[in-house]
């Protein structure tokens, strides 16, 4: 795979991130008959090319005794090209669409298997957009993680295209990253100022239009609490990458019944 990496185990070799499969290349390997497959996650990590939290999903998936593919996304420019991966909003857009495809072409081969979506800092955009481009809700549920995109970024259609809820983790304690680096070099829908991971995403008011209140009933926000410092999440950004804060609040997302917190 190239866009695509299935974790853990991961491949002996890993292609350039800018050398990309077709999204039904990737299906292919995903709906392998003789695998079982019970879910399929699909996680786009932060910027910076590091997949920490892709990684440790997998492992807290697999760890959950939960029968799922996961795979991480290869949506950036490569490792340490942060600002290309947070500036590029036209090669975010590309990889979103990739990811909108790939969710079609497996809900077509297995109807039966529920489809999450997982996105960690500037990788939310990516899924955002994905949702933004299905047809219908074909996703089960999707979580973001520190969204790197602005308070005011409209979810309509996002929460339009998740069967049950879009679940937002955000600290008022991320304000390097998503209080002065966004408000220096912007957020990936390029708006400089705080990103909604700081401050969550603003909610529609009495008078906005009743798809838009509609929908955002499926938005759910979770904020950052002392207690989850228990799980390595200690309110910065890179608090969500700890795999036991996503063992404790994020896999039990990954299921159809409702978890029993969050």
């Amino acid at each position: 795979m190239s866009w695509l990496r299935k974790g853990p185990p991961r491949p002996p070799a890993s292609p350039s991130p800018r050398r990309r499969t077709s999204p039904a290349a990737a299906v292919d390997a995903i709906t392998d008959p003789a695998v079982p497959c019970e879910g399929l996650v699909l996680v786009a990590d932060g910027i910076g090319g590091f997949d920490l939290c892709g990684r440790a999903l997998a492992g807290g998936v697999r760890r959950a005794g939960l029968d799922y593919t996961t795979w991480v996304v290869r949506w950036g420019h490569g490792v340490g090209r942060w600002y290309a991966d947070l500036t590029n909003a036209a090669d975010c857009a590309a990889r979103a669409g990739d990811v909108a495809e790939t969710v079609c072409v497996f809900r077509a081969r297995r109807p039966d298997v529920p489809i999450f979506l997982v996105g960690k800092s500037g990788g939310c955009a990516v899924m955002v957009q994905a949702l933004e481009r299905l047809d219908s809700a074909e996703v089960e549920r999707a979580v973001l993680l520190a969204p790197a995109l602005s308070p005011g970024y409209d979810l309509t259609r996002a929460l339009e295209r998740v069967r049950r809820d879009l679940v937002v983790f955000w600290s008022p304690l991320d304000l390097f990253f998503l209080g002065v680096g966004t408000g220096v070099f912007g957020t990936s829908d390029r708006v400089r100022g705080r990103g909604a991971g700081l401050v969550g995403f603003r909610t529609p008011g009495p008078d906005d239009p009743p798809r838009r209140v509609e929908a955002y009933a499926r938005l759910r926000q979770v904020r950052w609490t002392p207690a989850m410092s228990l799980s390595g999440y200690l309110g910065g950004h890179l608090g969500p990458d700890s795999p036991r804060f996503l063992s404790r609040y994020v896999v039990p997302l990954l299921r159809v019944e409702p978890p029993a917190d969050a």
